[in-house]
Parts: structure tokens; C-alpha cells; sequence
């Protein structure tokens, strides 16, 4: 099997001839655009050989304002698709990377959800904005997500994404309530779950463990989704259980991201041994590794050396011979 079609096969949970895996590498402030952030990506392709690569969203905004005058400004958004100079910006990075790359790799885009977007105006605004007028930032979401969903779209017809790796926030214990994520949140999620999932069959949702609070996972429970990750190590929620929890879908995940993981601190010897661990935990729990992606919580920033990434990679193809 390509790359390609062994991971369609994983995220289907067919037979296939290794456990994928794809980790994802903050960019440095020279890298952010044009030539150099399309270099970045390839070149952290060819050094780390993952099994996919996902288009960072360093350095992009959000298709609203993120210095609004008031919740008067927000509430003035209106989609503007291809317009909206936000779409159009990530848009063209994705195609840029894509084409770079030849049809050589399956490439996701991560999308964020418009309140992982939104929050970036700062989240005492944010709350007060939500105390003043709840629907509004509920109907400001759902218009974002109509734009967002509009992009994920494109990613998959134009830019030739296998899918949307779309990740979520917002369901933190000390942020909202059950109840207030279902009623403020929940509605624009669901606009973009559906614009994602009409385009492609292949997506991934990411379940973020923003700063290292543990989330009411059960108001993702049972969005619509190919494979899921989230982050083990802050929801104490291993893959096994994890699995078991979202609908024994496939799972993305096994290591931590953070600097005192074992992925930042340990030797070579120590992340292949635990790799294998992995693999064979999974195995004895659920019969093979068919659903298993190999990855982490989350992205890894700057001062981490991807080539350790290869420790992983080149063990789980060793233990799946």
C-alpha cells in the first residue's frame, strides 16, 4: 500500500500494512508566510516521512475582527466566503503546500472551530460579550461557521485535502456548562461538522485540552467524525477507553506533547520501547490495530527536534511487519 490508502484503510478500520502516525510542529516567526511557510511544511514532510501532514494555522487570524469596537461590530459580520480575506489566506496556503507536494501526501487543514477562532479577541471580552447578549455571539458563531465550513469545503474540492483535521475548544469545566456550551456553542459546531463531513468521509476531531483543563467531553461525545483524538494525558482518558467512549471509532493519539513527555525527554531507546507498547496495548484490548493512528495531544512548539518523530514512525512500521 501508498501512504494514501494505508491510512484510508486505518481511518475505516480495514486491514492494512502499518500503523500510521503524523505529528504536527509549530512554526518559527520567519516561516509564517509566502515561500518560507511553504518550504517549512515540506521540508518537515521529507524529514519526518509522517504517515500525513497537517497545514498549521500559525500565524493566520479569524474571519471576524479580533480588536471589534464592541459586540455591535461582531454582530455586523456577514459570510463572505471566498471574499473573506481570512479564507482566502489559509486557502492558498493549503493549495500552495498541496501542489509543493506532488499528490505525494494525504495533507489536512487544521480547521478551527469559530469559537476556538472567536476566543482570540480575548476571553474576559468574549465572556462579557456572552452577559450581554448571548444570542447575538450564538448567531455571530453560527455566521462564522457558515465561512469556516465554506473553507473546509475547498480544502477538500480545491486545495485536494484528504480531509479536515477540526479541532474544538470551549468545553472546558472552568469555562461553560453542559448546558451553556448546548446553548451558546453547540449550533455553529455543528454548521461546520456538516459542511466538513459533506466534503470529505476522512476527517479527524481533535477534542483540545487548552491550557491543561480537563473538558466536558460528553458535549463532543458524539459529533460526527471519522477518527478522533484528544488529549490523553490531561483528560486521564486513555486510547482504549477513549475509543470505547466516542462510539469505538478509529483513534488518533498515544503521546504526550507536553515538555516534560516522554516524546521531549526521552532517549531513542525509551520512545521506541514505548511505541511498541502502545501498539501492543491496543492490539490485546480490541484483537488489531485496524482503527489505531499513532500521534499526540497536540502540536509541538518550536524548540522540539522532529527528527525524533522518526523514533515513532520506523518502530510502527517495524512492529507492524
Amino acid at each position: 500500500m501508498d501512504k494514501k490508502e494505508n491510512l484510508r484503510c486505518a481511518l475505516t478500520g480495514q486491514p492494512h500494512d502499518w500503523v500510521p502516525a503524523s505529528f504536527f510542529f509549530h512554526l518559527k516567526p520567519h516561516e509564517l508566510e509566502g515561500e518560507a511557510c511553504t518550504r517549512f511544511h515540506v521540508d518537515f514532510y521529507r524529514k519526518t516521512d509522517v504517515d500525513f501532514l497537517k497545514v498549521m494555522h500559525d500565524g493566520l487570524t479569524a474571519p471576524c475582527t479580533l480588536s471589534p469596537r464592541g459586540l455591535w461590530e461582531l454582530k455586523d459580520y456577514r459570510p463572505g466566503r471566498e471574499s473573506n480575506a481570512y479564507v482566502s489566506a489559509y486557502l492558498d496556503r493549503v493549495c500552495r503546500v498541496s501542489d509543493a507536494l506532488g499528490g505525494d501526501a494525504a495533507v489536512y487543514a487544521n480547521i478551527f472551530s469559530p469559537f476556538t477562532l472567536l476566543r482570540r479577541i480575548g476571553e474576559e471580552r468574549l465572556l462579557s460579550y456572552i452577559r450581554e447578549d448571548a444570542s447575538a455571539v450564538r448567531d455571530v458563531l453560527c455566521r462564522m461557521a457558515e465561512d469556516i465550513g465554506w473553507m473546509a469545503e475547498q480544502m477538500v474540492k480545491k486545495a485536494g485535502c484528504m480531509g479536515n483535521f477540526l479541532a474544538f475548544q470551549g468545553a472546558e469545566s472552568n469555562l461553560f456548562s453542559v448546558e451553556e456550551y448546548g446553548n451558546w456553542i453547540q449550533e455553529s459546531d455543528r454548521i461546520l461538522l456538516d459542511a466538513a463531513n459533506q466534503a470529505s468521509p476522512y476527517n479527524i476531531l481533535h477534542f483540545c485540552g487548552w491550557n491543561q483543563v480537563k473538558n466536558h467531553l460528553e458535549v463532543w461525545k458524539d459529533y460526527p467524525g471519522c477518527a478522533v483524538n484528544w488529549a490523553i494525558y490531561v483528560e486521564e482518558l486513555s486510547l482504549e477507553e477513549g475509543r470505547k467512549y466516542f462510539g469505538m471509532r478509529p483513534v488518533m493519539g498515544g503521546f504526550d506533547n507536553r515538555k516534560n513527555g516522554l516524546l521531549y525527554c526521552g532517549s531513542q531507546a525509551q520512545v521506541e520501547e514505548e511505541t511498541r507498547r502502545i501498539i501492543e496495548m491496543y492490539r490485546r484490548t480490541f484483537g488489531s490495530t485496524d482503527t489505531l493512528i499513532l500521534g499526540a495531544d497536540c502540536s509541538f512548539l518550536t524548540d522540539f527536534s522532529p527528527e525524533r518523530f522518526r523514533w515513532i514512525l520506523d518502530t510502527a512500521k517495524a512492529c507492524s511487519r
